[in-house]
């Protein structure tokens, strides 16, 4: 008898603290703005915030002591939410942004994003789940229109790339047939530069156009080829008279700044084609990027005969490289003997294009 009685009183003690936890348990959630639901280990509601009933449409009757999968028309019972609920009791894994997109009697097709916590107090030997429920259908209509948005903008770009290099290729073409029908070397000369020049900017823009890309532009990709245009270009006058060699780092370019990077090569590797190999002479030219500690650094040198007066400053090619360097906020360094001729393109590493690690 002693026995029974004491069972008695220890199942009533059980009893009253599982209330007593419940009384406190809904006192919380109450006092929360977003729809709460407080589970226990059946995943039956135990508590709910009032802004839960307010929502969902649904009483306490139809709340309380119901398996959260009975909640409602049945629209809790996610194959999914039932799988990773199972996860968050089981272990120390907890619910993050888990979206369910239902159609609600109350309110119509919304999206839910879940966040569920166990709570345990050793004292009670009972764990809760706490189910925090927020509606984020405005917030997914507006990613999904911004995402619509950003991917129309960008076929927009790309179109206007493509447009902006077939137009550059057609007034570079323009150019060259005018060039041949100038009988004087310097007339022909100064057309061909100025082509040039603008194949430099077509080269850019027919990389954007492949890459699907308009921010940006890999400097290997662009430059290499650039160069070796520029070199391809005099073959027909002195085949295999010079050599090209190229040591560019493949890194991302935001596009203003690699045109300027482009206008500088083109410049600068033209002047070698033009002036380091008089005659039928042999040579190298080398184009170099890449980064030291501090700083960025371009470079274009030959081995040919050093001539200082392609690097005047009062020539057009001259300002436009300085003119270049002052934009990308960088200085230009010139060296020149009967060795050869080197000029560096140097940008600080805090004013760089390219992010230095």
């Amino acid at each position: 008898m002693l026995h029974d009685r004491e069972h008695l009183q220890h199942r009533k003690r059980g009893a009253t603290d599982i209330e007593q936890e419940r009384t406190l348990a809904q006192a919380v959630v109450d006092t929360v703005r977003e729809p709460l639901l407080v589970l226990d280990e059946d995943l039956r509601v135990i508590a709910a915030s009032r802004s839960f009933y307010c929502t969902f449409r649904l009483n306490h009757r139809k709340t309380l002591g119901r398996l959260l999968y009975d909640l409602g028309a049945g629209e809790w019972a996610i194959p999914g939410l039932r799988t990773a609920l199972g996860r968050v009791l089981s272990g120390p894994k907890t619910l993050e942004n888990f979206e369910v997109e239902q159609i609600y009697p109350s309110i119509g097709r919304r999206v839910m994003a879940l966040n569920a916590r166990k709570l345990y107090r050793p004292g009670i030997k009972v764990q809760y789940i706490l189910l925090a429920i927020e509606d984020v259908t405005d917030r997914v209509a507006t990613e999904c229109e911004h995402a619509v948005a950003h991917e129309r903008l960008g076929m927009l770009n790309q179109e206007l790339t493509h447009r902006v290099k077939n137009s550059l290729q057609c007034i570079a073409a323009m150019v060259r047939i005018e060039s041949r029908g100038h009988d004087g070397p310097e007339g022909k000369a100064a057309l061909e530069r100025v082509s040039h020049r603008i194949d430099a900017l077509g080269q850019l823009y027919s990389k954007l156009s492949r890459s699907g890309k308009v921010e940006s532009v890999d400097a290997a990709a662009y430059l290499d080829d650039l160069c070796r245009d520029l070199v391809a270009s005099v073959r027909s006058e002195r085949p295999a008279s010079v050599v090209l060699k190229t040591e560019i780092d493949s890194e991302l370019l935001p596009t203003d700044q690699a045109i300027a990077m482009g206008l500088i090569v083109n410049e600068l590797v033209t002047n070698a084609l033009k002036y380091a190999f008089p005659g039928d002479k042999t040579g190298t030219i080398t184009v170099r990027l890449k980064r030291s500690p501090g700083e960025l650094r371009l470079t274009v040198a030959d081995n040919g005969e050093g001539l200082d007066p392609r690097y005047a400053d009062s020539g057009l090619g001259g300002r436009l490289v300085e003119g270049f360097a002052q934009q990308l906020g960088g200085t230009i360094e010139r060296e020149s003997s009967t060795c050869g001729t080197a000029v560096r393109l140097i940008l600080p590493c805090e004013r760089a294009v390219i992010t230095c690690e």
